[in-house]
């Protein structure tokens, strides 16, 4: 039995192609998953303590953490009631064995790039609600992204990342005065009776009101698609994308509106068919994938 295990990594090690292909003929893949099967997937919020909203999520043993950090800025003068979000995706040293330290990634800047233009494109955050005062005070949302498994599918992780964290985070109570000068809390003047002392008239700044959660109001969902030998395999592992002659990843929103469609690259042009099979795979596990997030704020 041992034997033949080895013989068998020896052959998948030589002949990946070619062990691949055998399972594939039969209809299902290595992991035991039939061609159309999602990994199962797993949403965990408030996980960093530090940030002022987080999420882990874990598709298969892809897992990715997302983390938001609110800053307070000047808006652009061009659009002065709006804030903004900005969007970091890091592979760390760790995250799988191809990944070189000090190497940029040109993998971590096209997924932080679809992964904001989902969120903009489906308008999942109202960027004039994280106005604080038009044209002096706006919320820039830092989200920074770290794939720390990197098993195939991270844009699908990450865009979940992305959505839990921001639902997540808890936005500050602030006032912004008459010179324009941006308080934490509530600036209130309590009334009291003239004269020194106990009784003087003083400008306090009160505790601020619970913090207010950022709206979510649409939750974009992404599904990668790998097109292997004139077939297409759902949610790939890193080992399939390896292989694949192409991917494509589908993002649509909970209305079933088409968000965008993504082929980064690849050794094979992707037909109208199967561009309308990988929309169609990405319409299917919408629901478990934006359950995922749901069940973790229940």
């Amino acid at each position: 039995m041992r034997l033949a295990t080895m013989e068998a990594a020896a052959f998948k090690r030589l002949y990946p192609h070619e062990y691949y292909a055998k399972f594939i003929s039969e209809g299902a893949r290595p992991d035991g998953r039939p061609l159309g099967r999602a990994r199962p997937t797993s949403v965990a919020v408030g996980v960093a303590g530090t940030a002022h909203g987080s999420a882990l999520v874990k598709v298969g043993r892809t897992t990715v953490m997302a983390a938001v950090k609110l800053e307070a800025c000047q808006p652009d003068p061009e659009r002065p009631d709006v804030g903004f979000i900005d969007v970091v995706m890091e592979f760390p040293p760790m995250c799988s064995a191809s990944t070189r330290p000090g190497r940029p990634n040109d993998e971590s800047s096209f997924i932080a790039r679809r992964i904001e233009d989902a969120l903009v494109d489906s308008r999942a955050v109202d960027l004039k609600k994280l106005s604080i005062k038009t044209g002096l005070w706006a919320w820039r949302v830092c989200l920074d992204i770290y794939c720390l498994d990197h098993d195939g599918s991270v844009l699908d992780a990450g865009l979940m990342a992305a959505l839990a964290a921001l639902r997540d985070t808890k936005v500050p109570s602030v006032a912004v005065d008459d010179r324009g000068k941006l308080t934490y809390g509530r600036v209130g003047e309590k009334k009291k009776k003239d004269g020194g002392g106990e009784g003087a008239n003083v400008a306090s700044v009160e505790k601020g009101e619970e913090s207010s959660m950022i709206e979510v109001a649409a939750a974009p969902v992404a599904v990668t698609t790998a097109l292997y030998r004139k077939q297409l395999i759902v949610d790939p592992n890193a080992e399939e994308e390896g292989l694949a002659d192409a991917t494509v990843t589908a993002v649509m929103d909970r209305s079933g509106r088409l968000v965008g469609v993504h082929k980064p690259g690849g050794i094979a042009e992707a037909s109208e068919t199967a561009l309308m099979h990988c929309v169609a795979a990405c319409k299917l596990h919408y629901d478990a994938r934006a359950k995922a997030i749901d069940t973790a704020f229940a």
